[in-house]
């Protein structure tokens, strides 16, 4: 993989860490570096627009305060990015 296209994947991966660490720590202002206020979501039936929604969701009781462990994350068709630990 070249040096860019590994940075890229790398950067990508972070931003998907940072998310799933916002359902395990609740701190949904967290959310502004990683999504514009006026998202389009679409899930469930339900198309709906705007951050809050997300937050909303993140502080429901049951989807947060949750932790999950990423063994192995990729973009299809790129290969694995193994977590650095």
């Amino acid at each position: 993989m070249p040096d860019v296209t590994k940075s890229i994947a790398q950067r990508n991966a972070e931003v998907v860490r940072r998310y799933l660490r916002i359902f395990e720590d609740r701190r949904t202002t967290d959310l502004e570096g990683l999504m514009a206020e006026d998202v389009l979501i679409h899930g469930a039936g339900q198309h709906v627009r705007g951050r809050h929604h997300v937050e909303a969701s993140i502080l429901t009781p049951g989807l947060s305060n949750c932790r999950v462990r990423i063994d192995d994350i990729f973009a299809a068709g790129t290969g694995s990015l193994r977590p650095s630990r």
